[in-house]
């Protein structure tokens, strides 16, 4: 299916020859185009929905720029610009099925996900990223657990300290499984 907001984003882009972010072409599209303000009644589904049409219609424009033109529009959330194919760099995975760029493509081209997406489902992801926050923040406990005093240990000393305890707790020699989980945990907790 054509997305009726190419048009209107490709006009947007044009006049932004620099770049733009997706907010700003949101913020500009609601303006041009009032029903978008009312595409569902939930706001959190709302705001996924308008996400989900923006990023398919510069999917599907990508696409043809560079079929019709041999432009390339190049896509993150915080700068959408079109290039000519000479700046463009070459991407680093070997296949490009594997990318990450092939991978939201394809997320973003199924109209299935968007349709299939409802206010339980963008709760459950809201959720799901609002935990992931929380864990990060739980760096105290973790380095508690990792029983290291320092407040900016560096990487080799967290892993040096976690393969110390690790080695002491793990179940194939006797150790408890939960602290052994625990110290994983924490260990990725620190590291990533």
């Amino acid at each position: 299916m054509r997305n009726p907001l190419i048009g209107p984003i490709l006009d947007i882009l044009r006049t932004h020859p620099e770049g733009v972010g997706e907010f700003e072409i949101l913020k500009i599209l609601k303006q041009q185009l009032p029903e978008l303000k009312n595409i569902a009644t939930d706001p959190n589904l709302q705001l996924f929905r308008q996400h989900f049409l923006i990023m398919n219609a510069l999917y599907q424009l990508q696409s043809s720029l560079w079929q019709e033109e041999s432009l390339t529009l190049s896509i993150s959330a915080t700068h959408i610009r079109i290039l000519p194919s000479e700046q463009v760099p070459l991407a680093n995975s070997k296949e490009l099925n594997n990318s990450v760029d092939a991978k939201l493509a394809a997320y973003y081209l199924d109209w299935n996900e968007y349709e299939k997406t409802n206010e339980e489902a963008v709760t459950r992801l809201l959720d799901s990223f609002y935990q992931g926050i929380y864990q990060t923040d739980d760096r105290e406990a973790a380095l508690a657990t990792l029983q290291l005093t320092q407040k900016s240990p560096s990487k080799d000393e967290i892993k040096r300290q976690y393969r110390k305890l690790a080695h002491q707790t793990h179940p194939d020699r006797g150790g408890d499984t939960e602290a052994f989980i625990s110290l994983r945990h924490a260990y990725e907790c620190l590291m990533f």
